[in-house]
């Protein structure tokens, strides 16, 4: 079966052999996956090439013997990790801290393929959307991570750091909570994502090439920071925050971008929290699926381009193209001919 792989920027299409089933897994045919901004970044101290691609939506081919609640034919996304239920941590109502994590990570099969296998626990049944809106499940499920985190309220105006898929998504839901006021940040050469920025309810979008966002008039205090952009983008968070303010974190980086300097005494002294959101394990993809069903997240909106998986260098260039880029989807449509059962 052909899969992508990458190493540093250089992605190609391999021909590997798939192997069999475990007696709780899946294999199912990958009709969609979308690039993360994770998938354009290399990190520097990975060596080898590697599959990638973990917003994922297809149909199952085949379940492991252990498997009786999953069928083939059904169609499902992925979560990119999923919590055991059976840990201490899970146990005690505290999933996200989960220590034994099930994920198709740990099979190094990703969704930048024709076939993945996957744990059956992190497969979700979905039916009335295209397979390529539904595998934004994934990434919104992080973007409500990011909001709960938040604790957004009717009095909070909220300023969003960069306008990624998940940072609009984010920005549309904190102005469904009903947000006071909401803002972003972007460049204005990301025209589409300033577009869309704007259709999904920001009041007003502020280009941070511009404006010295920490010195930047909001015309309101900021109470709520949802930071989408690299780590050292937190010292302005931090002097754009007011008093007793939460900065919600999902930015990473890699190198020196996964540093910053803090002035922990304005920390302090403004009486701030900083709060990590790591979706892993994923918690709300039900929830995800739901608000991309209902039109609560415009997912079509969301999806600038789609790319067939042969053309994924293509695909991944596109996605570099933050100008013309929202979110990258490639497709592949299913395979009539491959068989569907049950591994024995």
């Amino acid at each position: 079966m052909k899969v992508a792989v990458k190493k540093g920027e250089q992605v190609r299409l391999v021909d590997r052999p798939p192997r069999e089933l475990g007696p709780h897994e899946i294999r199912f045919d990958v009709a969609a996956c979308g690039i993360c901004g994770t998938d354009l970044h290399s990190d520097p101290d990975r060596k080898e090439e590697a599959g990638f691609g973990h917003e994922v939506a297809g149909t199952i081919l085949e379940v492991g013997p252990g498997v009786t609640d999953l069928a083939p034919g059904t169609k499902v996304v992925l979560e990119s990790a999923s919590a055991c239920g059976r840990c201490a941590a899970c146990r005690n109502a505290r999933q996200e801290l989960c220590t034994n994590m099930q994920s198709f990570f740990f099979t190094k099969s990703f969704g930048f393929a024709e076939q993945m296998i996957a744990p059956a626990i992190s497969a979700i049944p979905y039916e009335g959307l295209s397979p390529e809106v539904a595998c934004l499940s994934e990434p919104l499920g992080v973007a409500i991570d990011m909001v709960r985190l938040a604790e957004i309220t009717t009095d909070s105006n909220v300023l969003v750091m960069g306008p990624g898929p998940i940072g609009l998504m984010a920005l549309a839901l904190a102005r469904r909570q009903g947000a006071r006021r909401v803002f972003c940040s972007a460049f204005s050469r990301e025209q589409a994502r300033v577009a869309l920025a704007r259709a999904f309810g920001a009041d007003a979008v502020v280009d941070p090439g511009e404006t010295d966002l920490a010195r930047h008039d909001f015309g309101c205090g900021i109470d709520r920071v949802l930071v989408t952009t690299p780590p050292p983008t937190l010292n302005d968070a931090i002097a754009i925050a007011g008093k007793g303010g939460i900065i919600s974190l999902i930015g990473i980086g890699h190198g020196e971008q996964a540093y910053c300097r803090v002035d922990v005494n304005a920390f302090h002294f403004k009486k701030l929290q900083l709060r990590a959101s790591f979706a892993s394990p994923a918690l709300f993809t039900p929830m995800a699926l739901r608000y991309l069903s209902e039109g609560v997240i415009d997912g079509e909106a969301l999806i600038s381009h789609r790319f067939s998986l042969a053309e994924i260098e293509q695909a991944m260039e596109t996605a570099h193209d933050r100008a013309r880029a929202v979110k990258v989807v490639v497709t592949r449509a299913a395979t009539s001919d491959l068989a569907v059962g049950t591994a024995s």
